[in-house]
Formats: C-alpha cells, sequence, structure tokens
C-alpha cells in the first residue's frame, strides 16, 4: 500500500480508525473524512501522510465540493474506503416504535451517500483509469437477523441511551442499505467497465467488543464455526487486501468475513 492515496469515509468510526492507522504504517497516505470533525472547507493535515475533512453525505454538494477540493490537492486517488453509519436516537428500538424520519436517515446516509461517494470520486478515478472501491457491508445484508441472540443481554447498554427498552433490537433501514450496497458493488463493477476501476465490498460479522456480556458473546459464538467474533484487525486485513494490487483481478464480490455464520 506505499505511496497510495486513500481515502476513508466514516474515518471516526471503530473502524475507520484503526484502518487509517493500519494504511498510514503501511506507506499510504490517507484521507479520513466524517462529519464529526469542525467544519471546513479544506482538507487538514494532522500528521505526516494523514488528513482530516469534514463531509455531510445528505448534501450533494458537500460531496462535490469535496471531490473538487481533495482532486487538486491530491491530484490522484487509488482508493476509496465507504464504512459510513449513523445511529439515531431510535436504532436500536422495535420495529413498531421507530420512526420513519430515522429509517429515511439512516437509508441516505449508509446507501444515499454511497450513491453521492460513487458519482463524483468514482467520476474521478474513472478519468485517471485507476482506482479501486471497498464498500463496508454486513451479513445482515445476506441474512436475516436472529432477534433471539439479543435478548437478556448488556448490548442495550452498551449500544444504546438509558431510556431504551432493556433489550435491544436489530434495524431495518440497516438491514436494507447493507443489502443495497452489495446489489451497487455489481452495478459499479460493470458500469466503468474499461476503466481499470474495481469495486467490491466486504460484509462483516460480528466484531469484538470487551463491553458486550459473556451471555451475548457465547450466544453470537455458538452460530459461528469457529465460535468467537471477529477481530477488528481481520476486517481491516480483508478491505487492505481488496485495496491492493494483489487483488488485481477481483471485481464486483461481495467478501463475506464472518468466520462462517453465514455458510451453515
Amino acid at each position: 500500500m506505499k505511496g497510495k492515496t486513500i481515502i476513508i469515509f466514516g474515518g471516526e468510526g471503530q473502524l475507520g480508525k484503526r484502518l487509517s492507522l493500519i494504511l498510514k504504517k503501511q506507506g499510504s497516505t490517507v484521507i479520513s473524512v466524517d462529519k464529526k470533525y469542525i467544519k471546513s472547507n479544506e482538507v487538514k493535515r494532522k500528521s505526516k501522510n494523514y488528513y482530516q475533512a469534514n463531509i455531510d453525505l445528505k448534501n450533494e454538494n458537500s460531496v462535490s465540493n469535496l471531490q473538487k477540493i481533495i482532486q487538486k490537492k491530491f491530484k490522484k486517488i487509488d482508493g476509496i474506503v465507504f464504512s459510513a453509519t449513523i445511529k439515531t436516537k431510535d436504532f436500536y428500538y422495535p420495529l413498531k416504535d421507530l420512526s420513519y424520519l430515522s429509517w429515511k436517515s439512516i437509508i441516505d446516509i449508509e446507501l444515499g451517500g454511497a450513491f453521492l461517494v460513487s458519482k463524483y470520486f468514482g467520476n474521478s478515478m474513472s478519468l485517471n483509469k485507476k482506482g479501486s472501491i471497498v464498500f463496508v457491508s454486513s451479513i445482515y445484508g445476506i441474512v436475516g437477523n436472529d432477534h433471539k441472540i439479543y435478548k437478556n443481554t448488556n448490548l442495550a447498554k452498551v449500544y444504546s441511551n438509558k431510556s431504551q427498552n432493556k433489550n435491544i433490537f436489530s434495524n431495518s433501514a440497516y438491514a436494507a442499505s447493507k443489502g443495497g450496497i452489495i446489489s451497487l458493488v455489481k452495478f459499479l463493477a460493470t458500469y466503468w467497465e474499461g476503466k481499470n476501476i474495481r469495486v467490491n465490498s466486504v460484509s462483516p460479522g460480528g466484531i469484538s467488543n470487551k463491553m458486550e456480556d459473556k451471555r451475548f458473546v457465547r450466544n453470537y459464538s455458538n452460530k459461528v464455526p469457529l465460535q468467537r467474533k471477529a477481530k477488528l484487525e481481520e476486517v481491516c486485513s480483508s478491505i487492505i487486501f481488496l485495496l491492493s494490487n494483489k487483488s488485481s483481478y477481483v471485481n464486483g464480490h461481495n467478501l463475506v468475513v464472518d468466520g462462517g455464520f453465514t455458510a451453515w
């Protein structure tokens, strides 16, 4: 990955932060993009080979303007990772209590944002006739949730707010957007035919979190042939593989990194 310029959308997330660190160590120039950064019309250098930029993925002008700024400053984009996500206040509520506004917000960021990034940054890659785009999907874009594994665990305390019900619930908009990502990947992989742009996705299973209680970890692990949750580095390694030249003939693929969760 040495000498490559990589943009990570969702750079302040758990995955984005770790991926940025690994890529920097491997010699890449990393541009971490997130709404959590202080608003600015510039891409700001924070350390050697590491930059930060603010974006609003619901705003097409925001995406378009950032693309122009990055193109002017860095001249080329070798890789893009799209791992942006949003957790609304009622994200973990039962379906009957999830507002339609929240449902649309999740779709807008996780699927609409993927479209806008593809439209503007993908076009930049097509002009250079080179690039690799990796979207982060999920096993829940492939299979349905087993809601039983969340019951009587501490996940509501770990991931949700204090006003939430005792049990946590999966989000239908999250599943819909992740399934949409996989379909979008297949479309884009063929759209830029002859432009030397590869488009793939990674669908991770659950990633280890030390705050989750033993009951949930056991419930989840019992559904995995490898009998454990994923390590963050294992997901990062899969993304880096798809960004690198080692996957130069991989295109339109959804790489499932789930320990066999979806293989039963």
